[in-house]
């Protein structure tokens, strides 16, 4: 780990972790950086990127019906229809928002002829599992009914997540998998790509107990972010084996786009990747992995600060542009 990132993860250890997290606490931890200083801290974004924010209406399971902001990345001058990808950030389901992962979708855009939508889902603890999913899923329909006036083509889509956005990105694939089997007029995926994604929310994953005290990722943390995101003894409660919460334990994985797994080596997360990745294999999926030995847990987050998110960038885009 370089100087710039010990110093990184030392200010984040610092974080406080009320249990439970008080309202004021979340305001504050989920506050979006004001853009000018977010692309100093988390790095730039092309300026030829039009960047726009959209509010659209998605049903809920739990209540009224929600509406979520989604922001499009889209190279400026881009004419005609372009495919979509939708992606879904991190943060333990708890914490994160669309302009911490504004340097992985806007420079996507600016490499890859792509439209990239990030949505804004609803975070625990006030949105328990599985609206979260429910949220991503809703609004990946409302991407793929609207994609023509978007600029973007309905029959070229992708999801992409890093960390819990990679678990909903994996849980999205698979319900769009279910949908194009029972309605052959709905578009098949073109890829998924999971970045360190949580596939297994038992944790029972060998990395979990061998990385304990990992970087911006240890225990403690992981299973704050459990009690938030699956609390007990409510008449909904999911347990964390649950397939709506932990894409690993589905229990049919064939059918499922080509994928991208990308793992970081000292993250507790580790084999959850390499053990979904094993999963899709055994049932067909053509699956590639990458694996950066040295990365730590969030470093497509933290582009000036871990040098493999530049390396996971161009693989994203070498992905994208294989055929299925």
């Amino acid at each position: 780990m370089n100087l710039r990132t010990r110093l990184l993860v030392g200010a984040v250890q610092l974080l406080p972790r009320p249990d439970p997290p008080t309202a004021a606490y979340l305001v504050g931890a989920r506050r979006e950086l004001p853009r000018p200083l977010a692309r100093v801290v988390l790095g730039p974004v092309g300026r030829s990127i039009d960047i726009d924010d959209l509010s659209v209406p998605v049903p809920s399971s739990v209540g009224e019906p929600a509406r979520l902001r989604i922001r499009l990345y889209r190279a400026a001058g881009t004419e005609g229809a372009t495919p979509l990808v939708v992606n879904f950030h991190g943060g333990g389901f708890v914490l994160g928002n669309l302009t911490a992962a504004d340097w992985l979708c806007g420079n996507l855009a600016a490499r890859a002829p792509v439209t990239v939508a990030s949505i804004e889902y609803r975070l625990a603890p006030e949105h328990p599992a599985p609206i979260p999913f429910e949220d991503c899923w809703a609004a990946t329909q409302w991407l793929v009914e609207h994609a023509a006036g978007l600029g973007a083509d309905r029959e070229q889509v992708s999801v992409m997540g890093e960390s819990a956005g990679g678990s909903l990105a994996a849980l999205v694939a698979l319900a769009g998998r279910n949908r194009a089997r029972a309605d052959p007029s709905w578009p098949v995926l073109r890829h998924q790509l999971l970045l360190y994604p949580s596939t297994d929310l038992t944790l029972a994953s060998p990395s979990v107990t061998e990385l304990p005290d990992a970087p911006l990722l240890p225990r403690t943390t992981m299973d704050w972010f459990g009690r938030c995101y699956m609390p007990q003894g409510l008449p909904h409660s999911i347990a964390a084996d649950d397939p709506r919460v932990s894409p690993l334990h589905a229990s049919d994985h064939s059918d499922l786009p080509p994928t991208l797994v990308v793992a970081a080596g000292q993250d507790p997360l580790r084999d959850d990747a390499l053990r979904y990745a094993d999963a899709l294999e055994g049932a067909g999926v053509r699956v590639r992995r990458v694996v950066y030995p040295d990365a730590i847990h969030g470093f497509a987050s933290i582009p000036l600060f871990e040098p493999a998110a530049k390396a996971a960038l161009s693989e994203i885009v070498a992905e994208l542009s294989h055929s299925s």
